[in-house]
């Protein structure tokens, strides 16, 4: 199987395990009263939600995992399709999209773990210094992610490889990624909004890449 087809296959699979981390996590947050504001800075909390459902909480982190990995697949894709015509962008995508995925996988590992070890020592002051681990390598990671988003935008949009409502819904999030940590964090209805139409349009510019990607056509060089 050609890497443009299982890029496809990946974009596909990407939107569906996004689904099931919500139908997972939704309910699960809402029981242990995470869904509150700052709720997920209270240690007490979180240590009550972990120790009440441990495996809740590793079969989020491999999902979280296996969402990294099927994004730098899609990323291997748009570099067979793109290399032709933008050679340099589709190498610094391959860069940044190993970068993102590398530093998500350890934030995973560590938030895990410390999740872990904060349960069997019954001491919820590892929590802290865990959260800013956690929260820093998380913020590097989407920020890696961010380049890669804006890379596929740019590149698609000069080769014309891909749609334009997918070039420019990447563009725009890349752009938006890339200077999120030091945008302020939009809460409340407003954030509640902005995350739906966000990821409405992500959702439907992920399923269109995947439809195009099976079709497995690779720019000619010019």
């Amino acid at each position: 199987m050609k890497m443009q087809k299982l890029a496809g296959y990946a974009a596909i699979a990407w939107i569906c395990l996004i689904v099931i981390l919500l139908a997972i996590q939704v309910p699960f947050a809402s029981r242990y009263g995470l869904t509150e504001q700052g709720a997920g800075l209270d240690p007490a909390k979180v240590a009550a939600a972990y120790s009440g459902s441990p495996m809740t909480f590793t079969v989020v982190s491999v999902l979280e995992i296996l969402l990294g990995i099927l994004f730098l697949f899609i990323a291997l894709g748009l570099h067979e399709r793109m290399r032709a015509k933008a050679p340099n962008m589709m190498r610094l995508l391959i860069i940044a999209a190993s970068v993102s995925c590398a530093l998500g996988i350890a934030g995973v590992m560590i938030a895990i773990r410390g999740l872990a070890s904060m349960a069997g020592a019954a001491d919820v002051s590892i929590y802290r210094p865990l959260l800013v681990m956690q929260s820093g390598l998380s913020t590097a990671s989407d920020h890696a992610l961010g380049w890669v988003d804006l890379l596929i935008g740019v590149a698609a949009i000069s080769t014309r490889a891909l749609p334009r409502f997918i070039a420019y819904v990447f563009l725009v999030l890349g752009i938006l990624t890339v200077i999120g940590f030091a945008l302020p964090t939009v809460t409340g209805t407003a954030g509640t909004v902005i995350s739906i139409v966000v990821g409405f349009l992500i959702a439907i510019a992920m399923i269109w890449l995947g439809i195009v990607m099976l079709r497995e056509r690779e720019m000619s060089p010019a």
